[in-house]
């Protein structure tokens, strides 16, 4: 009985310590950082600026401190300032598991920030591209249909100005169905998109959707061969999603232009794909 006894009392005395330092180090070692709402600012007509950062990763006065999901608190140890950049994270192709830094987002730096141990400070940042990304086609669909994007299946997109389907409730989002006649429907870029990376360097197309079936994505290389980057799951709204090209833009052979395309061919009964801010990053 005294075993037990015994256990138990180092058990709880473990607990207690580590929570005495977790407390001691909250209240007089380190301050915190909250980071709520990140947005994006896209160039001047590239769009409304759509993203998922799901992550922040930061430093601290130069040092690498970690990544932590948007909402946890991010300790700072240092003494009445620093300087503190963070970068937005994101799940490459959706996946958990490839959480990482988009390169094509500037990181932000807060110099000189004035801190205060124990202190929590609630931050909503503002990241913005890099100057020397390349953006060449964007579409968010909100003028006519062709601009961009043309339909190349059986059965034609059309544009929704229904706020209960278009992204953010405003605008206009493509809407793309099928039916057994007519069982697929493909839209691809109208013009050939030249000098995407073929050596390994990121290129990604962002997308917003909602499906309630499986759709896919990826380039059709030299206006020849077609190559799918992802197939997308339905979703239970709208997503936002990160699609990396570097796999299909470098396996042989290479081609010196790309056509985008989004292709569905009918999986339910009555299909409801929707589509909008369609950009190509390099």
């Amino acid at each position: 009985m005294l075993r037990p006894i015994l256990n138990l009392v180092v058990v709880f005395l473990v607990f207690f310590t580590s929570s005495c330092k977790k407390d001691k180090l909250k209240a007089n070692d380190a301050s915190y950082f909250l980071i709520t709402n990140p947005t994006v600012t896209s160039p001047p007509g590239k769009g409304n600026g759509s993203n998922k950062i799901t992550d922040i990763w930061y430093y601290v006065d130069g040092q690498f401190l970690g990544a932590y999901p948007i909402g946890n608190l991010m300790p700072i140890i240092a003494k009445n300032h620093a300087d503190v950049t963070l970068f937005a994270g994101i799940k490459n192709n959706g996946i958990s598991d490839t959480r990482q830094p988009y390169s094509f987002y500037a990181p932000l730096t807060l110099s000189n920030y004035q801190l205060e141990n124990g202190k929590t400070y609630t931050i909503s940042p503002n990241f913005e591209y890099k100057d020397n990304v390349n953006i060449p086609v964007f579409d968010g669909f909100d003028n006519t249909i062709g601009s961009n994007f043309y339909s190349v299946g059986a059965m034609d997109y059309t544009l929704t100005t229904d706020p209960s389907k278009t992204y953010g409730g405003t605008g206009k989002s493509v809407y793309m169905t099928m039916s057994d006649a007519k069982p697929t429907t493909i839209m691809k870029s109208s013009t050939p998109i030249y000098n995407l990376p073929t050596n390994g360097a990121a290129a990604y197309i962002e997308l917003d959707y909602k499906c309630n079936q499986s759709i896919s994505v990826g380039v059709i290389g030299g206006g020849i061969e077609e190559r799918t980057a992802i197939v997308l799951n339905p979703t239970n709204g709208w997503n936002t999603i990160y699609i990396q090209l570097s796999a299909v833009l470098t396996t042989p052979p290479t081609y010196n232009y790309q056509e985008i395309f989004i292709k569905a061919v009918k999986a339910v009964d009555i299909p409801e794909i929707y589509i909008d801010n369609i950009k190509i990053v390099y």
